[in-house]
């Protein structure tokens, strides 16, 4: 493995294991998609045009290779460990450290998870990307190799489950999700 492969592997395996895990919840599985992402990855990296896109590239790899294994083992228990969801999820980097802040984002996101891993694994992979890598629609369409119309709409129908599924959370929460990311499409 090339010293170049190893760093992109090191700054983006959390990331992927975590997107693995958030659509398969059992570590060993998510383990496994996240390997098989990265290996899928090492022999295909010459068809790479945007070598800074690498995230969201291995990420839609991961995220496929997770919708592959969950089709496969559907009767494989599955494991909710909240607690690991809670501390991958936040592994993203914040700056801002406001206690009250990180316990509502804490709650929501536990929330938002348990209503997220009830939609169709297609649906579950574009909200991951959308919500969680930040991709723009036009980046997860060329990440997917979908028509961005097919990404908008299902990005429009996951919210549209999701706001059924979650009466309990605010809804300015949901309208903050929809309308702050407008700008970015």
């Amino acid at each position: 493995m090339s010293s170049y492969f190893k760093v992109l592997y090191t700054t983006y395996y959390k990331r992927v294991y975590s997107t693995c895990l958030l659509i398969l919840k059992n570590h060993s599985l998510a383990e496994e998609a996240a390997q098989e992402a990265f290996i899928k990855a090492y022999y295909n990296i010459d068809k790479l045009k945007d070598p800074s896109k690498f995230g969201p590239w291995v990420a839609s790899i991961a995220s496929n290779c997770a919708i592959d294994l969950y089709k496969s083992n559907k009767n494989v228990l599955i494991i909710e460990d909240n607690e690991t969801l809670d501390f991958l999820i936040n592994q993203k980097i914040d700056n801002t450290h406001d206690p009250y802040n990180e316990l509502e984002k804490s709650e929501l996101g536990r929330e938002m998870r348990l209503a997220i891993s009830k939609l169709e694994p297609q649906l579950e992979q574009m909200v991951i990307l959308k919500y969680y890598w930040e991709l723009k629609d036009k980046e997860i369409a060329d990440v997917l190799q979908v028509p961005i119309g097919t990404v908008k709409s299902s990005l429009h129908r996951a919210r549209r489950t999701l706001s059924g599924i979650l009466p309990s959370i605010n809804k300015d929460y949901l309208k903050l999700i929809e309308g702050g990311k407008k700008h970015e499409r």
